[in-house]
């Protein structure tokens, strides 16, 4: 990750403003893109530099996980408006006119495209250059490329994309980007359907070049752990390759077939999103163990909330405490919750043994000195129980979201498993008697399991909820479900 230089840091940080300055791009810079890419380890430096750009502050390490769409969800106790904490008052009521809410919308949509514009400029050289490649990392970096192309986009589309079920496919969406382009023009946004099967289209790509991904022939295990080779484990089999190891922090073989049945579930295609959903839940190793299992109560009783044994694809912040330190663990400044609207969240009368909730793992009161009140933390990306100290590794897909998935496409059954690892009432089971059963069922679920993880917004959007009935009723009109285009963006739209 050293000397790692991103192509797009000046230009593409000029992409949505004047034509004149999109095209004043300095010739040293592309001298040094080409010289980036005359070896493998510069392909693979500019690949890590994509996903750490993906876990800075200004995507998934705070705006499209904690942040953005939780607020939008509701999940935040909501402030006065001329409170210090007034940009939680307007995402919470989807009002994206206010200078702090246009800037925050300009600039993750600026980092989602410098991303995926990273990442172009990966799959715009590497055909050329595979003769550079050992070790099968040709068809591992092309294929982590195309696949989190896709997945970016389809962040993109469903945020700003209309809500699915409402749409025609003649709809213009988002602008798929699939060059390194100097002439913003080019980045018009393009029909929805376009959209769609251009995200398949990667996702497709990615699939058959990982078909050979580490993670398939080796556990998470061994995988994770490329110091700790030594005694009783020093002859199981092992990547040489150090390029190989730390997949769920990569978009792996299995992170491709969590995103389609994710797609294919937005799109309305059950069938296929419960056959993407079932290859991750019954992935084995080589010892028929499974590849990923459902968190446990021993991890929640250690502060891991995040569950990462589900971990299918998460990001490494090295930022997070820095950045986490306000929003979670200041009295002053952090997002919170009330008491009494968590305990009807988590149904305690009913689920009092809830493994996430109970003993005060997931959310905490403390007395501050000088505060008027108690005060209610959030404790998931505390690391080990500290209140200090945040976990760096941010979950983006858990296989509890595939568990999620095959309940509602047909796979009650699955959810009782589900339902015993976190230790709920058995009565639940009994529930699931129609599709709106089901959906009632499952927004509870979605809203205790990915609290503070952004998925929750997307449920609602999903099934074009007009009413959000927790923590309290509110009317969210289909508008509200799209955001609009930054306003450096409306010229080129």
């Amino acid at each position: 990750m050293k000397n790692i230089y991103l192509y797009l840091l000046i230009p593409v940080a000029l992409i949505f403003t004047s034509c004149n300055k999109w095209l004043d791009i300095q010739p040293e810079l592309e001298m040094r893109q080409t010289a980036m890419f005359e070896s493998e380890q510069g392909f693979k430096d500019v690949l890590t530099g994509a996903y750490i750009r993906m876990a800075t502050p200004e995507l998934y390490g705070l705006n499209t996980t904690m942040k953005l769409p939780e607020m939008m969800a509701q999940n935040w106790t909501i402030p006065s408006e001329n409170s210090s904490q007034a940009e939680i008052y307007y995402i919470s009521n989807f009002d994206f006119t206010q200078t702090s809410t246009k800037d925050l919308l300009e600039k993750v949509w600026l980092q989602y495209y410098q991303t995926i514009i990273n990442i172009n400029s990966i799959l715009e050289h590497i055909d050329a250059k595979k003769d550079l490649f050992a070790n099968g990392n040709y068809e591992l970096i092309k294929g982590e490329a195309l696949g989190l192309r896709a997945f970016l986009h389809f962040e993109i589309l469903r945020y700003w994309g209309p809500i699915p079920s409402k749409v025609k496919a003649g709809d213009k969406a988002i602008p798929y980007v699939k060059m390194v382009t100097k002439n913003p023009q080019e980045l018009l946004a393009v029909s929805y359907q376009e959209v769609i099967d251009n995200i398949l289209t990667d996702l497709n790509n990615a699939e058959q070049l990982l078909a050979n991904d580490p993670i398939l022939t080796y556990s998470n295990a061994i995988l994770n752990s490329p110091d700790n080779l030594q005694g009783v484990n020093q002859d199981l089999p092992h990547p040489e390759d150090e390029f190989h190891y730390f997949r769920q922090v990569r978009f792996n073989y299995y992170a491709v077939k969590a995103t389609k049945a994710r797609y294919y579930l937005w799109i309305g295609k059950k069938t296929e999103a419960l056959e993407n959903a079932l290859v991750v839940i019954d992935a084995q190793d080589n010892d028929a163990k499974s590849k990923f299992t459902l968190g446990s109560d021993a991890e929640a009783n250690n502060g891991q909330l995040t569950f990462p044994t589900e971990q299918i694809f998460a990001v490494n912040s090295t930022l997070a405490t820095q950045t986490l330190t306000p929003v979670f663990f200041n009295y002053s400044t952090a997002y919170t919750q009330s008491e009494t609207s968590l305990k009807t969240a988590f149904e305690t009368t009913l689920h009092s043994s809830d493994i996430r909730y109970r003993n005060n793992r997931l959310w905490e009161s403390r007395v501050v000195p000088l505060a008027s009140a108690a005060f209610n933390y959030f404790k998931k990306y505390n690391e080990s129980g500290s209140t200090v100290t945040a976990i760096t590794d941010i979950p983006l897909i858990r296989l509890v979201e595939m568990y999620f998935i095959a309940t509602e496409c047909g796979r009650e059954d699955l959810f009782k498993v589900y339902r015993l690892s976190r230790v709920l009432d058995a009565s639940i089971d009994g529930t699931l008697t129609d599709a709106d059963a089901v959906k009632e069922r499952l927004e509870k679920e979605y809203r205790k399991e990915f609290y503070g993880e952004g998925q929750m917004f997307f449920f609602y959007k999903r099934y074009a909820y007009g009413t959000l009935s927790w923590p309290v009723a509110k009317e969210v009109t289909e508008a509200s479900y799209k955001l609009p285009f930054p306003e450096s963006q409306m010229t080129f739209e």
